[in-house]
């Protein structure tokens, strides 16, 4: 046999090159360094948003009319793709949400796709070609859907400062005391009603809205003698009354809302006042001051600040919402209209041929070409009223202004509104109208030097906006990933310095300790190199994995490094037992990495968001893991030399050490089990029977909550609710957040930091923006909104959410508000069941109606088993109450003798109703567009429909609507739900505080088992929500588990040449098992996709602890020891390595428990009970079990060479 000394390896050429080891050393630390600083670092992993959304509208069409003619041939042409995602119960292909007048589709891509735009620029392709119904249309396809904002920000208007209110005030009191002069009457019963409004505001639509109000409250007999008043920046009345101040502004609301269908005069406004006493008017603005600036002057601000960021390289998108489009309105009578036989077509007939912007042509002349450009385009909104369009009897011209007024306003009503609450200087709640900026990262960018970019461009920008105008990061990943980076890199070092100091007590003995602590970097360094050149970015899962494998990376140079010493105490020279001593363990060194990185590759094969959260544990694993073998054949041997000497004492021999101190107290304890072996194993085997109570007790939860400043509340109100309704509501929501806000800031007491709400963003009519991976933004809908609230302590985050959905829940009966936490792994809903429809042959008709009136009923039943769950609250499902609708019944015969047609109804009722544009006013970079419709006396109120006008095409015929047509109420289905093709309703429900969501599906399994028995044909149930999820993962873990071990078991083979030792070594994984279980219930932790990977992970640690222990046994065996002697000697050799390597990890896992919050504490918990309970295991068990295999069994054999023992 070939003499070991004689091998050439690294360690040797390390060792004996130790001027190229110095500079490989420098080389292997500048490399670390520069990876360190130039790899993209996140708070989490990137995780690709496969999701695109279709969006076609059509005004007028009820939600079935667009489910069967819009919804279901944009499905079909989708379902042409190969790209799309298999249907499971916790990934959809394609679901649509379909409403009046919108349909909206949801695309998603299969999670191996890696070209997403070219699959949906063919999925768009394929929609272009479809042919829609007239009116509707055209379709939207959005594929940056799933985008997240690095940036959110939001741009708002502060509050009027109180010297601008005082000259305001000074105005309105001039006005008023001029009013009632003129009038003559008693101050004493007289009140002014004064709306005030930014400068910048046209007062013509607020004064002919107050002129409106004046005579609504006349007729009604409220108010006499009223003057109206007017001046820079306010409206009002002054009149004699004897209504009280809030009566006077109930009448005011009333009228807004029953006359107009508004909730304000203009969307600018402030809140309306009203005065008695002239000398009261600054005290009663002050205490009720509006927006500084109008909408109109907030998207002037934000398009300014979007054209600086766009200029930032790593800034690809910015996208705005909250922008409240501005429109310019030619309110006709239709009266007046009628009376010169002109129609609303002549209207748009006469401003097209006045906006007209067609070329005048080119003129040559003397060599030279003069453009001729013709004038007469619109330059102001005052212009569209000065239009002639007919003339009158005596022939005059007829301007448009003689029929109706032209109104400067916005789109009315809107469709989304934001709003930011803060808190001025002094602790004081403000509120003002914003604009919000979702500023999107380039890809592989670094986010540290992006977030300063966006600082530096906002300086830039600041002197060219207003001194006071608020802007203020919502959510602001540069700064997040800032703190977290920091946050588990302190982790780190705290666990590169508990890792040391037990090593330092391990060998007590500080050159040993300093060889450890030195070959840490070194790894470090190594690994961080090498991932960075695997594209992985520094985020919580890559910084987590090394803080878990540093038990495992101390592994290998303890173990050489105890080599080493060995070599020393036997008279080695230094420069031989630096790399003869590593050398000799190489080969168990080599398979107990190879069994580690086994243990953990297998990772790779997670699919889904799971699969690409963690996507970097197992490549950052096993470059660590390659990386500390590396070190310890090259230069921890190389370090050796230097820092370790042979111990001046002497030191015991084997023999020895069987009777001293406490490994003679470990052989005489394994002595006494393998006599005993049976009986110890049967009481073991009574250890492992602690699995069936322990996984009855332990709760299951998929995965925990996020802990983040940043929390939301989704608002869902009945489906014909108005964005005015929800507004108000809104409104009501953000109001009762910050009162319990701040008595749950009292209730911390005096050192608990008081109220802890430092910002409300409220987004009505839709959601946020995706400001967060796991938050999926919901699309505009007028029945819902989103309040995004920041605390300045994410540890109080949870303990808030419980007192808010309380409140909210109780004081706003009318609305459905869940408060969320941030997610780490997105379940939109964790109890959620499906119920899908597949009966009905005919897309509409009976059967169809049928179909939906089934589904409805279902559902009501399954909400009715959610809302019996004790532990469950807020039971509803996602389709909503029916809703009224207005249908007209048109009578055919009369509308034939009245000239007209369908068509001439449906244009005339849509164009006086909602209006029709005519044309568009170009004001700078924006075309306003130019609407005509009824003036709002004319379309206020329900009787209006009688009276309207239906205009023919063909000639001038003209017919009331009431003539040819009649009105009736009917309920119908507003929100229609489609899951991949088919019609469904999805039943929710949360847990009550504290409960877990799968505690409260198992208090109703049963339930739901006899749900599914009476399901009628052709319907179907599925649980979806977090069990699915659960189930899912589990599933897939158990796969990669399995695939571990299997590999494990080879490479043992391989090793050992055998393939029963495998099985002894694999003996003693249950107990680790066992040991997580019991870690997890002790510490009361839920058993959850995170303890499940620690468990699997687990495994490999264990098995490499062993195989070293395997190699002396071996090396023993080769020697012909005694076999008592062979299994007890290795542990006693093994007993400070593996002690120093367990204390490590485990100690080394306590600051990731400590920081790393709820996500992976119980993957620590279930490591350290797993390690600490296998690490007695290892010392005390596997010798049981091996001799048992070998004294027993026989499977094993052990031959002692008499020559060789004498």
């Amino acid at each position: 046999m070939k003499d070991i000394t004689e091998t050439h390896n690294t360690a040797r050429y390390f060792t004996e090159n130790r001027h190229i080891s110095w500079v490989l050393l420098i080389a292997v630390f500048m490399w670390g360094l520069y990876g360190y600083f130039s790899m993209p670092k996140a708070k989490d992993p990137a995780i690709q948003v496969r999701v695109a959304s279709v969006i076609t509208s059509w005004p007028g069409a009820d939600a079935t009319k667009i489910e069967q003619l819009v919804t279901r041939p944009i499905e079909e042409q989708i379902a042409l793709s190969s790209t799309l995602h298999p249907v499971s119960p916790t990934k959809f292909a394609v679901k649509s949400l379909t409403l009046p007048n919108l349909s909206i589709v949801q695309i998603q891509l299969e999670e191996t796709l890696d070209d997403t735009k070219a699959a949906f620029n063919e999925i768009d392709l394929n929609l272009r070609s479809l042919s829609l119904p007239a009116g509707a249309g055209p379709i939207q396809f959005n594929d940056g859907f799933g985008d997240t904002a690095a940036i959110l920000m939001t741009v708002a208007s502060p509050t009027e400062n109180p010297v601008e209110i005082s000259l305001r005030a000074r105005d309105i009191k001039t006005a008023i005391e001029n009013a009632r002069k003129t009038g003559g009457k008693s101050e004493a019963s007289r009140r002014s009603l004064v709306v005030v409004m930014p400068r910048d505001i046209a007062l013509t639509a607020p004064g002919r809205n107050m002129d409106l109000f004046k005579d609504y409250l006349v007729k009604r007999g409220d108010v006499s003698d009223a003057v109206f008043i007017k001046g820079a920046g306010f409206i009002g009345l002054d009149f004699t009354t004897t209504l009280s101040d809030s009566a006077i502004l109930k009448e005011l609301d009333e009228f807004l809302l029953t006359k107009l269908a508004q909730v304000s005069f203009h969307e600018d406004a402030w809140p309306a006042i009203v005065i008695d006493d002239p000398e009261k008017t600054d005290e009663k603005l002050q205490a009720s001051p509006g927006g500084k600036y109008s909408y109109r002057e907030l998207d002037d601000f934000t398009n300014l600040i979007i054209r600086n960021l766009q200029t930032i390289p790593l800034v690809t998108v910015v996208n705005s919402s909250g922008v409240v489009d501005e429109r310019i309105y030619l309110e006709y009578s239709q009266d007046l209209l009628a009376s010169y036989g002109l129609t609303p077509n002549d209207v748009s007939s006469a401003i097209a041929a006045r906006n007209s912007d067609i070329s005048g042509g080119e003129f040559y002349a003397s060599g030279s070409s003069v453009l001729v450009e013709p004038i007469g385009k619109y330059t102001s909104p005052d212009q569209i009223g000065g239009t002639a369009f007919t003339k009158s009897p005596s022939g005059a011209p007829v301007y448009l202004r003689d029929i109706g007024e032209v109104v400067p306003g916005y789109v009315s009503p809107p469709s989304f509104l934001n709003y930011y609450n803060w808190r001025d200087e002094n602790g004081k709640w403000q509120r003002g109208k914003a604009i919000s900026l979702a500023i999107q990262m380039r890809d592989g960018g670094q986010i540290g030097k992006f977030g300063e970019a966006v600082d530096q461009v906002l300086k830039e920008v600041q002197p060219h906006l207003p001194d006071d105008i608020v802007i203020e990061r919502i959510s602001n990943q540069p700064s997040q990933v800032a703190e977290n980076i920091d946050l588990f890199m302190t982790a780190l070092i705290e666990a590169i310095v508990l890792v040391v100091a037990i090593s330092f007590l391990g060998f007590w003995e500080w050159r040993s300790a300093l060889l450890m602590m030195i070959s840490i970097p070194i790894t470090l360094a190594m690994t961080f190199g090498i991932i960075d050149t695997l594209g992985i970015q520094l985020q919580q899962v890559s910084i987590a994995t090394l803080i878990i494998a540093l038990g495992l990376l101390v592994d290998d140079p303890v173990v050489a490094g105890d080599a080493i010493k060995r070599g020393l105490a036997a008279g080695q020279p230094r420069i031989l037992a630096a790399w003869l001593g590593p050398t000799k363990l190489a080969h168990a060194i080599m398979f107990a990495t190879i069994t580690n990185v086994v243990a953990y590759l297998p990772f790779l094969l997670l699919t889904g968001n799971t699969g690409e959260f963690l996507y970097s544990l197992p490549v950052v694993m096993t470059t660590a893991l390659v990386c500390s073998r590396l070190v310890s054949m090259s230069f921890l041997p190389f370090l050796g030399y230097y820092l370790l000497r042979p111990r001046n004492k002497h030191e015991p021999t084997i023999e020895e050490r069987r009777t001293r101190g406490f490994s003679g107290l470990y052989f005489r304890v394994g002595s006494f089990l393998i006599d005993h072996r049976k009986k110890a194993l049967l009481a073991s085997l009574a250890f492992i029977a602690l699995i069936i109570p322990l996984s009855q007790t332990l709760k299951t939860s998929f995965f925990p909550d996020d802990v983040q400043y940043l929390f939301y509340a989704d608002i869902n109100l009945r489906n014909n609710a108005t964005i005015h309704e929800t507004q108000r509501v809104t409104d009501q929501a953000v109001r009762i957040v910050q009162e319990i806000a701040e008595d749950f800031g009292a209730s911390l007491g005096p050192d608990g930091g008081g109220d802890p709400l430092t910002l409300i963003a409220s987004f009505v009519g839709g959601g946020a923006p995706r400001f967060w991976f796991s938050v999926t933004p919901q699309l505009h809908q007028r029945n819902y909104a989103q309040l995004v609230m920041r605390l300045n302590n994410k540890e109080l985050t949870a303990e808030l959410i419980p007192h808010l959905q309380q409140a909210l829940s109780a004081k706003i009966p009318e609305a459905v508000i869940d408060v969320r936490q941030l997610q780490t792994n997105p379940v939109p809903y964790p109890v959620e069941i499906r119920i899908s429809a597949k009966s009905a042959v005919q897309s509409e008709g009976p059967e169809s109606a049928a179909e939906i009136a089934t589904l409805r009923q279902l559902a009501a039943e399954m909400v009715a088993i959610l809302a019996e769950a004790p532990n469950a609250a807020r039971a509803r499902d996602d389709w909503g109450e029916e809703s009224l609708r207005l249908r007209i019944e048109i009578d055919p015969d009369r509308a034939f003798l009245a000239g007209v047609t369908n068509q001439n109804i449906a244009a005339s009722s849509s164009a006086g109703l909602n209006g029709n544009q005519v044309t568009t006013l170009q004001r700078g970079d924006k075309d306003i567009p130019v609407v005509s419709i009824l003036k709002p006396s004319e379309r206020a109120q329900l009787s209006d429909l009688d009276n309207l006008y239906v205009f023919a095409t063909t000639n001038n015929n003209k017919v009331p609507l009431g003539q040819i047509a009649t009105v009736e109420y009917q309920l119908h289905t507003e929100r229609i739900l489609r899951e991949e093709h088919f019609r469904t309703v999805n039943v929710r429900a949360f847990p009550l505080a504290g409960v877990l969501p799968s505690e409260v599906m198992k208090a109703i399994e049963e339930d739901l088992d006899a749900f599914a028995k009476r399901l009628p044909p052709g319907f179907t149930m599925e649980i979806t929500g977090e069990q699915a999820n659960a189930q899912q993962g589990f599933k897939q873990l158990t796969k990669v588990m399995g695939i571990s071990i299997g590999l494990i078991f080879v490479a043992l083979v391989f090793q050992f040449k055998n393939a029963v030792k495998p099985l002894i070594v694999l003996a003693a994984v249950p107990y680790g098992v066992i040991g997580a279980l019991v870690a997890l219930a002790v510490t009361n932790s839920p058993f959850g996709f995170m303890a499940f990977l620690g468990i699997v992970a687990l495994i490999g640690v264990i098995v490499s602890h062993i195989i070293v222990l395997f190699d002396f046994i071996e090396e023993m065996h080769e020697k012909g020891e005694p076999l008592r002697e062979a299994l007890l000697d290795a542990g006693i050799v093994r007993l400070r390595p593996v002690l120093i390597t367990v204390g490590a990890t485990v100690f080394g896992l306590g600051p990731l428990a400590l920081h790393g919050g709820p996500l992976w504490q119980p993957l620590c918990y279930a490591q350290i009970g797993g390690l600490t309970i296998a690490t007695f295991t290892t010392l005390l068990l596997v010798p049981v079990i091996y001799s048992i295999f070998v004294l027993d069994l026989k499977a094993v054999k052990w031959e002692e060479r008499a020559s060789v023992a004498a």
